[in-house]
C-alpha cells in the first residue's frame, strides 16, 4: 500500500504541479498585463491633467500680467493690490501671487503680508516646477513638451515668473504660484480604482484556475490509480519473495499483453528459478557461516592492531603540522611587530601635533573673536570648509605648486608669502591661492591664515590616528584569522581568496623590503576544508618563494576556477623570480627533513607536509621551475 500511494502520488503531484504552472503562468501575464494598460491610462490621464492645468495657469498668468502692467502704469497700486488677493481667494488653483520690482523687493504678496518690503528669496518654491515666461506673448495653445509634465508629476507646484515692463524699462517681475493638489488627488483616486479594477480580476482569474486545478486533479487521480494497480500488485509478489515466501511462485499471473505483463510473466519464472536456487543456497550457507566465523575473529584482531597504529600516525603528523605552523609563525613575529609600530608611532606624532596645533588655534582665539572685521571672519570661514587633508605629491610636484603658490603671493604683495605658501599646500587649497588672495584684507590674513592652518590641523592629524589604527586593526584581524577555525578536527566553508589575503598582510613587512606582489584573483565558490591547515600550506608556499627570490622580486599569486572530468576544482599558482629549482634536486624537495637552507631557516617539513595537507583534500600539487622562474600548483576539488 505504500507503494501504491507513492507511484500514485507522485504521478498525481507531477501533474498537478504542470498544470498549476502553466496556470501560474497565464494568471500572472494576464494580471500583468491588466495592470500594464491601467498605468498607461493613469499616465495619459495625469498627463492630460497637467497639461489642461498648465494651459489655464498660463493663460490666467498672461491676463493678471496685463493687468499689472496696466495699474503700474496708472499708478494704482493699492487697487491692483486688493484685486490680486480677490483672485487669489476666489481661485482654488491660484496659490499666491507675488510682485518684485527690480531691486528685488516684495511689492505684493497674496500668502501674506510680512515679507512686503523686504528682499525676495526663491526659497518661498523650491520644490515648485518655475517657468521662465521670457515672451509676453507666448501662444496659448502651445503644448507643454514631455519633459515639463514628467517633471510637473514630481513637483508641489506651479509657478510662472514673468518680466514686468512700464514704458520701456523693467520695472520688476511677476510670479504666479498654482498648486498641484487638486491633479494629485484625482490622480490619487484613479489608482485606487485601478487597484480595485486589478483586485477583481484577479480573484475572477485566481477562481477559475482552482476550478481548472479541481477538474484536472480528479482527472489525473483516475488515470494515475488505473495505471498503479498492476505495478502495486507486482510488488507486493516481490516483497514476500524478498521474505522467503516461495508459496507465491505459482500465483503469478500476467494481466495483459503490455510491458506490465511481459515483466509479469518474467518475475514469475525468475521466482521458480530463485525457489531452487534458494534451497541449495541454505546447505552452502551453514557451511560457509562456520568459516566466516573464524575469519572474521581473525580480522577483528588485525582491525584492532591496524587502527592503533593509525592513531599513533595521526598523532605524529598533527604534532609535525602544528610545529612547522609555529616555526612559520615565528618567522613573521619581528614583521609583524614592525607593522604595528610603524601606525603606533604614527599616532604617537599626530597626538603631539594635535595638541601644538590646538595650542596655535587657543592663542588666536581673541584676536578671531575681538579685532578680526567681516571680511577676516568670512577668510577664516570659507578656509575651514574647503580645506582638506594635505595631498599626497612628490617633491619634485610639491616644489612645482609651492613655486606658483608663491609667485601669486609675492606678486599680491603679502609680506610673508613663504609661510602662507607652506600652510595651504599643507590644508589642501594651493591650487586656490588666487581666490585666497582676493579675500586677504586687512594687516591679519596671515594670523586668519595660521589660525585656520592650526584648526584644520586638528582635522588631519585625526585622519592619520584613524588611518593608522585601521591598518593596525588589520593586521591585528589578519593575526587571528591565521589560525581561526578547524580547532576540533572538523570540516568549515572558506574563501580561499580570503585566507591568502590574510597571509600577505601577515608577510607585508617582508613584502615591503622590495618585492612587487600581483594577485590575478578571480570570484571563487566556497571550499569545504580544514582552513587551518590549508592556510599552513599558503605560508610555506609564500615564505619559500620569498626566501628564493631573497625578499627582492616579482611574486605572482593566480586563484581559478577550472573543470576536471567535468567536476569543478579550484588551482592556486603561486610564481616567483627566484633562482629556480636545480633539476638535480627536484625529485627529493618532497622528503622529510629534505632542505637546501642554512641551519636554523628551514626543518625540511615544509613542502612534505603541504603534500600530505593536500592530498588529504584529495587535491594535487606539482611544480614547475627553471632558472628565474617557478610555480608552485594547488588543485582541490570543490566537492566530496
Amino acid at each position: 500500500m505504500m507503494f501504491k500511494r507513492g507511484i500514485r502520488n507522485q504521478l498525481v503531484t507531477v501533474m498537478l504541479l504542470l498544470v498549476l504552472s502553466v496556470l501560474v503562468l497565464l494568471t500572472s501575464g494576464q494580471i500583468s498585463s491588466q495592470q500594464a494598460i491601467l498605468r498607461g491610462e493613469l499616465q495619459k490621464q495625469t498627463d492630460l491633467m497637467l497639461e489642461n492645468l498648465y494651459n489655464r495657469a498660463l493663460f490666467q498668468s498672461n491676463q493678471l500680467h496685463h493687468q499689472v502692467e496696466e495699474q503700474i502704469a496708472s499708478f494704482n497700486l493699492f487697487e491692483m493690490t486688493d484685486s490680486l488677493n480677490k483672485i487669489s481667494e476666489n481661485s482654488s488653483e491660484l496659490k499666491w501671487v507675488i510682485l518684485v520690482d527690480k531691486s528685488q523687493n516684495v511689492v505684493v504678496n497674496t500668502a501674506g503680508s510680512t515679507i512686503q518690503q523686504n528682499k525676495y528669496s526663491d526659497t518661498l518654491f523650491q520644490q515648485d516646477y518655475i517657468v521662465e515666461v521670457k515672451s509676453i506673448g507666448k501662444s496659448l495653445s502651445e503644448k507643454p513638451d514631455q519633459l515639463v509634465t514628467e517633471k510637473l508629476r514630481d513637483a508641489n507646484g506651479l509657478v510662472f515668473r514673468l518680466p514686468v515692463q512700464v514704458g520701456s524699462g523693467p520695472w520688476g517681475q511677476l510670479m504666479v504660484g498654482y498648486s498641484l493638489d487638486g491633479v494629485k488627488a484625482q490622480v490619487k483616486q484613479s489608482e485606487q480604482e485601478n487597484s480595485a479594477i486589478v483586485k477583481s480580476y484577479s480573484l475572477r482569474s485566481l477562481a477559475s484556475a482552482a476550478s481548472i486545478l479541481l477538474l484536472t486533479f480528479l482527472v489525473i487521480s483516475r488515470l494515475a490509480q488505473r495505471l498503479a494497480d498492476p505495478i502495486v500488485r507486482l510488488t507486493d509478489f516481490a516483497q514476500r519473495l524478498s521474505k522467503g515466501d516461495f508459496s507465491i511462485v505459482n500465483q503469478v499471473n500476467p494481466t495483459g499483453k503490455d510491458e506490465v505483463g511481459v515483466l509479469t510473466a518474467q518475475f514469475s519464472e525468475m521466482a521458480v528459478n530463485l525457489s531452487k536456487a534458494y534451497q541449495d543456497l541454505e546447505e552452502y550457507n551453514l557451511h560457509l557461516e562456520m568459516k566466516v566465523d573464524e575469519r572474521t575473529e581473525q580480522l577483528n584482531q588485525q582491525n584492532e592492531n591496524l587502527i592503533k597504529a593509525l592513531n599513533d600516525l595521526e598523532e605524529s603528523q598533527q604534532q609535525l603540522v602544528h610545529s612547522e605552523k609555529m616555526a612559520a609563525l615565528g618567522q613573521l613575529v619581528a614583521s609583524i611587530a614592525h607593522e604595528v609600530n610603524t601606525p603606533l608611532g604614527a599616532i604617537h606624532a599626530s597626538a603631539g601635533n594635535a595638541t601644538k596645533y590646538y595650542t596655535g588655534y587657543a592663542n588666536s582665539l581673541e584676536m578671531l573673536f575681538q579685532h578680526a572685521t567681516d571680511a577676516e571672519k568670512h577668510l577664516f570661514d570659507w578656509l575651514l570648509h574647503n580645506a582638506g587633508p594635505m595631498e599626497s605629491m612628490t617633491t619634485r610636484e610639491e616644489r612645482k605648486v609651492k613655486r606658483k603658490a608663491l609667485q601669486l603671493l609675492t606678486e599680491s604683495g603679502s609680506d610673508r608669502a613663504e609661510e602662507i605658501a607652506d600652510r595651504l599646500i599643507d590644508m589642501g587649497l594651493a591650487d586656490k591661492t588666487d581666490q585666497i588672495i582676493s579675500m586677504m584684507v586687512g594687516d591679519n590674513s596671515f594670523r586668519i591664515i595660521d589660525s585656520a592652518y592650526n584648526l584644520t590641523g586638528i582635522m588631519r592629524c585625526n585622519q592619520t590616528i584613524y588611518t593608522a589604527t585601521a591598518r593596525a586593526a588589520k593586521i591585528a584581524f589578519a593575526l587571528k584569522s591565521f589560525a581561526r577555525k578547524d580547532h576540533f578536527g572538523e570540516k568549515s566553508d572558506s574563501n580561499i581568496n580570503e585566507d591568502i589575503n590574510t597571509v600577505l598582510v601577515l608577510y607585508n613587512g617582508l613584502l615591503k623590503q622590495g618585492c612587487e606582489v600581483i594577485k590575478n584573483f578571480q570570484t571563487l565558490p566556497l571550499l569545504n576544508c580544514y582552513p587551518d591547515e590549508l592556510n599552513q600550506v599558503w605560508t610555506n608556499l609564500i615564505h619559500n618563494a620569498l626566501q628564493a627570490m631573497e625578499y627582492k622580486g616579482v611574486l605572482t599569486i593566480d586563484t581559478l576556477s577550472i573543470n576536471i572530468e567535468n567536476q569543478p576544482h579550484i588551482q592556486v599558482n603561486i610564481s616567483d623570480t627566484g633562482q629556480g629549482i636545480s633539476k638535480q634536486i627536484q625529485e627529493r624537495i618532497w622528503e622529510s627533513f629534505f632542505t637546501t637552507k642554512v641551519a636554523g631557516e628551514g626543518s625540511g617539513l615544509g613542502l612534505g607536509i603541504c603534500k600530505r595537507i593536500v592530498e588529504k583534500h584529495r587535491g594535487k600539487i606539482f611544480f614547475k621551475s627553471r632558472p628565474g622562474y617557478t610555480t608552485f600548483s594547488v588543485v582541490l576539488p570543490i566537492s566530496d
